[in-house]
C-alpha cells in the first residue's frame, strides 16, 4: 500500500511537470498578445451587440425588427470578414492582416460619430462587423501557428477562453454602462478599446514560419477548405440553439419574472466554460474529439430542456452552468478539430470555414426558431432546440464521429 501511494504521487508529479511545461510552451509572447487583443475586441463587440437595438429605437424611433437589424448586420459583416480573410492571410501574412483588421475596426467605430441616419448606422455596424471577422480569423490563425501542434487542443481551449470571458464582460459592461453614461460616451469607450489593441499589436514578436500558397482570388477553395465543411455543418446545426439563447433571453426572462437572475445567466455560463475548457483541451490532445463531443452535445441539449422548464431562479442558473459545460466547450474543441483536418498551409482556410458556419448558425437561429414562439411559447421553442441539438449529435456521428481518430 505505501509503495502504491508513492507511485501515485510520482505519477501526479510527472503529470504536473508535463502540464506546466505545456503551459510554458503555449503561453508564449505571441499567444499572449493575440489572446489579449481577442479578449478586448470581442468584449467591445458584445458590448455594442447588446446595446444596439435600444439605441436605434431611441435615437431613430425604429421598429423592433429594424432596430434588431443593427445588431444582426454586425453578424453579417463578421461573416463577410471571415470569408475573405482566409485568402488574404495567404497573400499578405498574419501580421499585416491583423493590423489592417484592427485599423478597420477602430475607423468604423470612430465613424459612429459621423452617423446621422439609420442607413448610415447600418453601414457603420456592417464595417465594424467586418473588422471583428478579420481580427478573429487572424488571431485564431496566429494562435494555430504559435502553439506547438501536440498541444493544439489545450492551446486553442485556453485561447478561446478569452471569447468566453468576453461573452460575460461585454453584455455586463454594456448594460451597466448604458445606465450610467450616454451612448456617445459608450462608443468613446469602444474607440479607446480599439486604440489599446493597436498599441498591444506592436508587442507581437517575430511569427513562426507559415507556409503560404498564393491562390486565385476567384476560387472558392482559396477562402474555405472543403475538408472542414462536412464537420462545420454540425456547428451550423448546434449553433442555432445558442443564437436563440442569446437573442431571446431578455424577453424569456421577463415573461417568467426572472429578469434579475437572468443577468447572471451568462456570467455562470462563462464561469463554467472557463473552468472546463482546460480539461476538455487536454482530453482532446490525449484521447481525441469523440470523448468530448458526445458529452458536450448531450449537456447542451440538457441545458435547453432545463431552460424550457425554468420557472425558478435556481433552474435558470443551473441551465446556464450546464450550457457553459456543454456548448461553452463546443467552439474551442470544434476549432481544434478543424485544424486537425488540414495541413499547416491551410490553417487560415480551416479557421475561416469553421467560424463561417459557427456564426451563420448563431445568426440564423433567432430568425428560424423565432417563428415558433407565437404558437409554442419560449418553452416550446427551447425544447425544439434541444431536439435539434440531439439531431446535431447524430449528424456529428454520421459526418465525422465514426471516422474520427483516437487522439495523440
Amino acid at each position: 500500500m505505501p509503495d502504491r501511494r508513492i507511485r501515485r504521487k510520482q505519477t501526479a508529479g510527472v503529470s504536473n511537470v508535463e502540464a506546466g511545461g505545456a503551459l510554458r510552451e503555449i503561453c508564449n509572447r505571441n499567444f499572449n498578445v493575440v489572446t489579449l487583443i481577442n479578449l478586448l475586441i470581442m468584449t467591445a463587440y458584445y458590448l455594442i451587440f447588446v446595446t444596439s437595438t435600444a439605441y436605434a429605437r431611441e435615437a431613430y424611433l425604429a421598429s423592433l425588427s429594424t432596430a434588431g437589424f443593427t445588431a444582426g448586420i454586425m453578424v453579417i459583416g463578421c461573416l463577410a470578414g471571415r470569408f475573405v480573410t482566409g485568402n488574404l492571410l495567404s497573400f499578405f501574412g498574419c501580421r499585416a492582416v491583423l493590423f489592417a483588421g484592427i485599423v478597420l475596426y477602430a475607423a468604423s467605430i470612430a465613424g459612429f460619430f459621423l452617423v446621422d441616419s439609420l442607413p448610415w448606422l447600418f453601414a457603420q455596424r456592417l464595417w465594424a462587423g467586418v473588422g471583428v471577422g478579420v481580427i478573429g480569423t487572424a488571431t485564431g490563425t496566429i494562435v494555430a501557428y504559435a502553439i506547438p501542434q501536440r498541444h493544439h487542443g489545450l492551446g486553442v481551449s485556453l485561447f478561446s477562453m478569452s471569447t468566453a470571458l468576453a461573452l460575460a464582460l461585454g453584455p455586463f459592461l454594456g448594460i451597466s454602462l448604458s445606465n450610467r453614461i450616454s451612448y456617445a460616451a459608450l462608443m468613446q469607450v469602444n474607440v479607446g478599446i480599439a486604440l489599446a489593441c493597436l498599441l498591444i499589436f506592436f508587442g507581437l514578436a517575430a511569427l513562426p514560419s507559415m507556409p503560404h500558397r498564393h491562390r486565385s482570388l476567384f476560387s472558392l477553395n482559396s477562402y474555405i477548405d472543403p475538408r472542414v465543411v462536412r464537420f462545420s455543418l454540425v456547428a451550423l446545426v448546434v449553433c442555432l440553439s445558442y443564437g436563440c439563447v442569446q437573442a431571446f433571453m431578455t424577453s424569456f426572462a421577463a415573461e417568467r419574472s426572472l429578469s434579475g437572475p437572468a443577468s447572471l445567466f451568462f456570467l455562470l455560463y462563462a464561469a463554467a466554460a472557463l473552468a472546463t475548457r482546460p480539461l476538455t483541451g487536454r482530453l482532446f490532445d490525449t484521447h481525441g474529439e469523440n470523448v468530448i463531443f458526445y458529452p458536450i452535445l448531450l449537456l447542451t441539449a440538457l441545458s435547453l430542456i432545463l431552460l424550457a422548464r425554468a420557472h425558478s431562479s435556481w433552474m435558470l442558473l443551473l441551465s446556464g452552468l450546464v450550457l457553459g459545460m456543454g456548448f461553452g466547450n463546443f467552439q474551442s474543441v470544434g476549432q481544434a478539430v478543424s485544424l486537425s483536418l488540414v495541413s499547416r498551409s491551410r490553417f487560415a482556410q480551416a479557421t475561416t470555414t469553421f467560424f463561417i458556419f459557427f456564426d451563420l448558425g448563431i445568426g440564423l437561429g433567432p430568425y428560424i426558431f423565432g417563428f415558433l414562439v407565437p404558437s409554442l411559447g419560449y418553452g416550446g421553442m427551447y425544447q425544439s432546440l434541444a431536439f435539434t441539438v440531439l439531431a446535431g449529435l447524430g449528424l456529428y456521428y454520421v459526418l465525422h464521429g465514426r471516422i474520427a481518430g483516437g487522439g495523440a
